[in-house]
């Protein structure tokens, strides 16, 4: 069974200075005009690297020798020493958090963090099938926030994990979640895509936000790294 690990970092925890950037980063950050852009940018790329630094076992003192660079299709690419790291990565950032998940195969992965907040009727009907609407609409109201964020957020994995993303219609995906939990507050559930088969789905709940880790291949507990 395939294994997953994962970080989270906010705001508060991203250094002040940045020497652990490569040169390159160093040039890009410097492109970017708006600071949340340059935020979350810094937040993902050292959440990515401690990540890395977790899983191939390298010391703190050694995180320039990764950099995240970018795929042409957008998605993160990690490099070591300027080669790429044959591992899984993704990357999600949500209100000043950055959640990134890495397998140490280069494995189909996707991972997404969201606030759960209020979403409008408007939002599931543009967004979500006809079986997750009806889901939404049989769910209390004191749980619909939660249910309408949880099945946003695992779309987004498995989208991240085909490397389409958004570009695709979410309703090309179907989330269904049986109730199964796999330990460490984390549950899991299926995601069908049309076209492309069935993805295995992890989910929990962490301090008001949902995070979800999608992969081809049913995934172990993830495994949190600091």
């Amino acid at each position: 069974m395939n294994r997953v690990y994962y970080t989270i970092q906010d705001r508060q925890q991203l250094p002040a200075d940045l020497d652990w950037l490569t040169a390159a980063e160093r040039e890009r950050l410097e492109g970017f005009r708006f600071d949340k852009r340059r935020r979350d940018w810094l937040l993902g790329r050292w959440a990515a690297k401690l990540a890395l630094l977790e899983i191939t076992g390298l010391s703190t003192r050694e995180i320039r020798r990764f950099e995240i660079d970018s795929a042409p299709n957008g998605a993160p690419l990690p490099l070591l020493d300027d080669s790429p790291c044959r591992v899984g990565l993704s990357l999600s950032h949500s209100h000043d958090r950055a959640f990134c998940a890495v397998s140490r195969t280069a494995q189909a992965l996707g991972c997404d963090i969201e606030l759960v907040e209020p979403r409008s009727a408007v939002f599931v009907e543009t967004y979500f099938t006809e079986s997750e609407s009806a889901h939404v609409e049989e769910t209390s109201p004191s749980q619909r926030d939660s249910l309408v964020t949880r099945i946003w957020s695992a779309k987004e994995s498995t989208l991240k994990a085909l490397r389409t993303g958004l570009q695709a219609d979410t309703r090309s995906v179907e989330v269904r979640d049986a109730g199964e939990r796999a330990g460490q507050g984390w549950s899991i559930a299926r995601t069908i895509v049309a076209g492309a088969g069935e993805f295995s789905c992890l989910w929990r709940l962490d301090d008001g936000f949902v995070l979800t880790i999608a992969t081809r291949e049913p995934a172990a507990t993830p495994t949190h790294c600091s």
